[in-house]
């Protein structure tokens, strides 16, 4: 292995999990992402160039032989062949999305999938049975380098306002750092061995490890608060707590199996010390799916070939790791930061919840999984032999979502956007069919069964820690029944990593390489188209990575109000890279603020070209188009896209209505479908129920339009134009039933404004509110009449939820503050007096009140 190679190795297994920014882009990981994806291209072309160039032997292109070859060609094959169908079968209109995220998803399937399988592969070829690495360099690397960073906060430059992308990149300290790290880590892996990037990565592991143990007790030395975007779940360095977790559950058979094969009783120790950490990491992410894999995962290296034997050696330190993880995960603690942290037992009994959905309606994280799970079922199911094609979930999973969100009230509150299916089995059925989950199934039964037939036998050199990778990459999949690590790129990257060091066997009678000599000049030029990929590959992820940068500083200039230069930073965004959902349609919403409409349409559509499944980006571009443009034709089209993805939407809903009825005979039946479905998902809404009203009454379905006004009007007595539509189709006939509670509503009012508060007004209010139960102003009244006549718990029963739903209301305050003196609530009552001073300082009445309560 070259120099540059080992080099772009030690960056993916070291830099990439390690390194990541809160100021620099959205995404926190888009920058591991970057680097390990340019580090993977490079490293695979240069060991192409190598090769051909001569450097390892005669000129010729080797790939290193593995048993996974044919699965590995044959899902390839699917995905282009599932990718293509999909294309050429769906409307022109999707074509430029399918475009953008099938190149996103193919380089991901190359770069975080073949590209580490392969290279694994090729470091894995000479495996030696005993480690012979430098436990003891290794354990003070991990811990002076990590202790470095304490120093962090205290010699980092100060953070600057700066409109350019480099000051929210370098640090001079934090450089100093990374350089001093990467280079003791090349040190370290000189050999270039199996064994040398497995510690790597255990020593990556271990520091964020550590890290995320500091996170969860609330304690953050490099950045200047605490990272918590999952409440109390650590993210370490990830920026999500699922993958740090899974990155831990491939990497705990490894670790054991350094730790039972140690034969210093100091280096045993070394490796009870980072199994102990990353099992209190993995503690932290309170990731249940996690905890599943690692136990699954654990469960298999049992399997391992004389794993009794290796037991009965060191009982007593074995005893004592035992307990001691044992110990960690039965009395590990809630989190201390605040928001949701409970502790692990706390975490396991919630699933108790997934029994006795009521009265929540259903346990959030269970359904919300069943809504996905329906989704990519449905997917899959419109093509069962090859899916909706390899690439296409993100895109096409909010049709799917919104189909079943119409159907089914159950799941109104947990619409998501689902990058991933959440179940392996069903991410691959969905987008492949039943040919993708064959070629899967086909690969890990290869897998598995060809290390269980070599890794046996106690002649095979490094069969316990390829039995070991094996483990890993089996809790990595039992992890992902429930989890979408998967398809992330440090999680895939190790993955593929632990499959490709399992499929090389030491001791194999076939050759070792796949090879294609090449002559001399027919070597160069094979060299050179390496060198040429891996420049063209960086610059690629170059230009995603500024458009990322740029993106950000545009989304943080907007949401401080400063247009002009966040349009200028998000039009650099789309110039590094044309193809990004979120930064284009940032920057829609930057030209439409400007006043820039036909700008802003442009940059819409330029969002539905990267990814067409957001139903923001359709109500955004038709609200334009409608309201600005009188483009109402192509206004509908969109709304019409964007209620089909959200139909739980009322500003959807609200705003197709409203462009409908401007011209209802053209639109009459649809106005009428879309205000029903407005009903269904809002009927307690009556600017809806009276606009419907209206349109039953245009087809001429009159009994109709009386219902929907009267039910307007129960819901708001103070809809004049409901009122007038009632009075109006009435004239000459029977007055409907709630014209006449109207007016005894009117007529407790001027009741109340004679300051009649006598004991017929207020069974008058009772009256009135029993007509119009959500009325609040009804309540109101009632609440104030039965607070005179003594009832002061039924006061407080009515103006309790009006006050919490209108806390600067003074006069509502004041009255609920005075009922809950009556009834002995003395803190409700000065709680609800400060309110009211709150609102009016120099109110005298409330002062006096507060005043006799002694506070």
């Amino acid at each position: 292995m070259t120099a540059p190679v080992r080099f772009l190795l030690v960056v993916a297994q070291f830099l990439c999990p390690l390194l990541f920014f809160t100021d620099l882009t959205r995404n926190p990981y888009f920058t591991q992402i970057t680097l390990l994806n340019v580090a993977l291209i490079g490293a695979s072309a240069l060991w192409l160039a190598a090769q051909a160039f001569g450097r390892e032997g005669p000129p010729a292109l080797r790939l290193p032989r593995t048993v996974l070859d044919a699965p590995l060609a044959a899902w390839a094959a699917v995905c282009v062949l599932t990718w293509t169908l999909a294309y050429f079968g769906h409307v022109p209109f999707f074509r430029p999305s399918m475009r953008s995220e099938g190149l996103r998803i193919f380089l991901f399937t190359l770069a975080n999938t073949l590209l580490p399988f392969y290279l694994s592969a090729r470091v894995a070829r000479d495996w030696p049975a005993e480690p012979d690495v430098p436990v003891y360099r290794w354990a003070a690397f991990a811990l002076i380098w990590g202790a470095g960073w304490a120093l962090f906060p205290g010699l980092r430059a100060p953070a600057t306002p700066s409109l350019t992308v480099w000051p929210h990149l370098w640090d001079g300290y934090g450089a100093l750092l990374w350089a001093a790290g990467l280079a003791v880590a090349f040190r370290l892996t000189r050999r270039g061995g199996a064994h040398d990037f497995f510690h790597l990565a255990l020593a990556a592991a271990f520091i964020a490890s550590v890290y995320a143990i500091f996170q969860y007790f609330n304690v953050e030395w490099i950045w200047p608060k605490v990272l918590n975007p999952y409440g109390g779940r650590s993210v370490s360095t990830f920026g999500n707590p699922n993958f740090m977790s899974s990155y831990m559950v491939m990497l705990l058979p490894v670790a054991f199996a350094y730790y039972l094969q140690a034969r210093a009783q100091g280096h045993r120790i070394v490796y009870a010390v980072v199994l102990l950490a990353m099992e209190a990491a993995l503690l932290s992410s309170l990731t249940r799916s996690s905890w599943g894999g690692a136990v699954a995962a654990l469960a298999v290296f049992a399997l391992a070939p004389g794993m009794r034997a290796r037991l009965r050696e060191g009982l007593q330190t074995h005893g004592l790791l035992v307990t001691a993880a044992a110990a960690l995960a039965v009395l590990w603690p809630e989190s201390t930061i605040g928001g949701y942290a409970p502790s692990v037992v706390g975490r396991l009994s919630e699933l108790s919840q997934a029994f006795h959905p009521e009265p929540t309606g259903g346990y959030a994280p269970l359904y919300q999984r069943v809504l996905i799970w329906s989704c990519a079922w449905l997917m899959g199911h419109e093509n069962p032999l090859l899916g909706k094609g390899w690439g296409h979930f993100e895109l096409f999973y909010p049709f799917y979502q919104g189909h079943v969100l119409g159907q089914f009230d159950f799941f109104r509150a947990m619409r998501t956007h689902a990058n991933n299916a959440h179940n392996e089995i069903l991410e691959l059925f969905a987008q492949t069919g039943i040919a993708g989950v064959g070629v899967n199934l086909w690969l890990y039964a290869v897998l598995f069964t060809c290390a269980w037939r070599w890794y046996r036998r106690p002649a095979e050199p490094g069969g316990l820690w390829r039995w070991a990778a094996i483990a890993g990459a089996a809790g990595m999949l039992a992890d992902n029944m429930l989890n979408v690590s998967l398809h992330f790129a440090v999680p895939a990257f190790a993955f593929w990593w632990l499959v490709g060091a399992a499929t090389q066997r030491a001791v194999s009678a076939e050759p070792p390489w796949r090879e294609l000599p090449l002559p001399l000049h027919a070597g160069r030029a094979a060299g050179a188209l390496g060198l040429l990929l891996a420049v063209l590959g960086a610059s690629f992820w170059w230009r995603q990575w500024s458009r990322e940068a740029h993106y950000f500083l545009g989304f943080k200039l907007m949401r401080g109000g400063r247009l002009a230069a966040a349009v200028e930073q998000l039009e650099a965004a789309h110039r590094a890279h044309p193809r990004e959902v979120n930064a284009n349609y940032e920057l829609g919403n930057g030209y439409a603020r400007l006043e820039k409409f036909e700008r802003a349409v442009w940059a819409y559509d330029e969002a539905l070209s990267a990814n067409a499944g957001y139903d923001e980006i359709y109500f955004n571009k038709a609200t334009l188009l409608s309201q600005r443009l009188g483009r109402t034709a192509e206004a509908l089209d969109h709304f019409r896209s964007a209620n089909a993805i959200n139909p739980t939407s009322y500003e959807i809903y609200s705003a197709m209505s409203q462009t409908l009825i401007r011209d209802p005979d053209a639109h009459l039946d649809e106005a009428i479908r879309v205000l029903e479905q407005a009903v269904r998902f809002f009927p307690a809404d009556s600017a809806f129920l009276t606009n419907l009203g209206a349109v039953y009454n245009r087809k001429g379905e009159r009994r109709k339009a009386i219902e929907a006004w009267s039910k307007a009007l129960r819901l708001n007595p103070e809809m004049p134009q409901a009122e007038q539509n009632l009075l109006a189709v009435s004239q000459g006939g029977a007055a409907p039933e709630v014209l006449g509670h109207l007016r005894r509503f009117r007529e407790l009012e001027s009741r109340i404004a004679a300051k009649d508060f006598s004991a017929a007004t207020l069974e008058a209010g009772r009256q009135v509110v029993s007509w119009f139960p959500r009325s609040g102003k009804a309540k109101y009244y009632l609440g104030n009449l039965e607070l005179m006549h003594g009832q002061a718990d039924r006061a407080v029963e009515l103006l309790g939820p009006l006050a919490k739903a209108e806390p600067r209301h003074a006069g509502l305050q004041l009255n609920l503050g005075q009922a809950y003196a009556r009834l002995g609530r003395r803190q409700d009552a000065a709680e609800a007096f400060r309110r009211v001073l709150s609102v009016e300082p120099n109110n005298e009445q409330a002062k006096q009140l507060l005043q006799a309560l002694g506070q």
